[in-house]
């Protein structure tokens, strides 16, 4: 199968970080391809960022199209541009966000998102509503640093991670914790040995979910809510 997973910042660092994770855990027959939207703000940080990215995600997942993929992944936690790409898309497309929250709520009583600021938070538990996860929320707890700090400063990240995680274990009741941002990629193992808590990484998570739903060969409804568009 093909599979293209879609950084929709510019960061060639980030992309190439997404590539050497999900290399290590793909299946032997997965053709996987990591691309990003060059034109994009360099970090997804607000909702203006998420609308400059939209088009350049757009452009990719027709391209995926295109070139026979059997499935695309909007690698970001904001899922920019999901419904749009799900209604020019004739391959299945899943954003991590609304993959890892729904694994997450399936997975124990409560769930924590970590996010790296502190303005993104009223967004987050919005998503969650809007998802209909609300019931499983325990909390959303920012770390305090940039999606860039995040991916650039690994050590500083997994630290803050660790001390924020703890306060969300032992205050709120989490029993499963969302690393809400591509930028922590690769950093879920470690933090869930030394917390011994369920830990999801939300593009590892939706890499193996979309391989399991192209192999039962299952994709978005054209029925609906995904139908394609008059003008594409």
């Amino acid at each position: 199968m093909k599979i293209m997973v879609i950084n929709p910042n510019s960061s060639r660092e980030m992309t190439s970080q997404i590539e050497q994770v999900l290399s290590r855990i793909k299946r032997p027959e997965t053709d996987l391809t990591v691309v990003q939207v060059e034109d994009a703000p360099p970090a997804i940080e607000s909702d203006a960022d998420v609308a400059q990215a939209v088009p350049g995600v757009l452009r990719l997942v027709r391209r995926a199209n295109d070139e026979g993929y059997d499935a695309v992944i909007i690698a970001c936690f904001s899922d920019p541009g999901l419904g749009a790409a799900r209604e020019v898309s004739e391959i299945l497309v899943l954003g991590i966000q609304e993959t890892s929250l729904h694994v997450a709520a399936m997975l124990g009583h409560l769930f924590t998102v970590l996010t790296p600021l502190a303005h993104r938070v009223p967004k987050k538990e919005r998503e969650v509503r809007r998802l209909g996860l609300a019931e499983s929320l325990a909390s959303v707890r920012a770390l305090g640093l940039t999606v860039t700090e995040t991916e650039a400063e690994p050590e500083r990240t997994k630290a803050r991670i660790l001390d924020v995680a703890r306060t969300a274990v032992e205050q709120d009741g989490a029993e499963v914790l969302v690393l809400g941002c591509a930028g922590m990629t690769g950093y879920a193992e470690e933090i869930q040995k030394k917390l011994g808590v369920v830990v999801i990484d939300p593009t590892s998570v939706t890499l193996k979910v979309a391989e399991g739903l192209v192999e039962t060969k299952l994709r978005h409804s054209k029925r609906g809510l995904y139908t394609r568009p008059a003008r594409t």
